[in-house]
């Protein structure tokens, strides 16, 4: 038996609804296609994982329970924390971040108040140094994505009681959020990649064949370089603004 196959029965095992266990399965094996990892060990055990993704054995409340409502929604990265806090002080606890950057999260037939953080980890290891930092701070990791790494912590942790949510507030029928930042990052990417592209095509259109050949071949070597290059500077940008952020 595969490791999705394991995982959906221990699910269905747990009272699941069908179409969770679809959604979940789907992405799960969408993203594994994508990047060719070892299940067992992007995501542990397959038994924990279950666990974990039904939050039994974390004391803080299945995902299953009666009266539980589920939502998964997105935000880019510049909207994410103000939003996930949003959520959050609505009753709504993350439960993990799916392969496409979606908050998984459910609330409990009794909700209480969540806090949330998004922090700068590039790579498995800088996640584990940034959540034993937060940890004593009774922060705890609930998922990452590209290079962020997000956490939660429960607000009665801080206020006790007064943390539990006497009603229980609709949440917006958008399932994503867009900043300003967020649509100009988006809209300079995408006219810098049709210009680009744009240009290519005249290019090749004008020339003959062995013009278009030269031209193709310089042009696939000089966005090889030039990925190669922004790679390097993102990163290393990237470090310096994790270092700041994060001391």
């Amino acid at each position: 038996m595969s490791y999705l196959d394991e995982l959906e029965k221990l699910l269905r095992e747990r009272g699941v609804a069908p179409e969770w266990i679809r959604a979940t399965t789907d992405d799960l094996a969408a993203f594994m296609a994508e990047g060719g990892t070892d299940p067992e060990e992007e995501f542990g055990p397959v038994a924990e994982f279950a666990d974990d993704l039904t939050g039994e054995g974390c004391g803080t409340g299945s995902a299953t329970g009666p009266g539980t409502e589920t939502l998964v929604w997105g935000a880019d990265a510049f909207e994410s924390p103000a939003r996930m806090n949003e959520m959050g002080a609505q009753g709504w606890e993350v439960d993990r971040v799916d392969p496409r950057g979606r908050f998984v999260s459910h609330r409990g037939e009794h909700p209480q108040t969540w806090e949330y953080r998004q922090e700068s980890a590039l790579g498995s290891r800088e996640r584990a140094r940034t959540a034993d930092r937060l940890a004593s701070e009774g922060w705890e990791p609930c998922g990452h994505y590209f290079v962020f790494a997000y956490f939660k912590r429960a607000r009665a942790a801080l206020v006790g009681p007064r943390a539990e949510l006497t009603e229980r507030p609709e949440p917006a029928r958008k399932r994503f959020f867009w900043s300003l930042p967020g649509l100009a990052v988006t809209a300079i990417a995408l006219v810098v990649g049709v210009t680009g592209l744009f240009g290519l095509a005249q290019t090749l259109r004008a020339g003959d064949t062995a013009d278009r050949v030269a031209t193709l071949s310089g042009a696939l070597a000089g966005a090889a370089t030039g990925v190669a290059a922004m790679t390097l500077v993102f990163w290393l940008l990237f470090k310096l603004f994790a270092k700041v952020r994060n001391r």
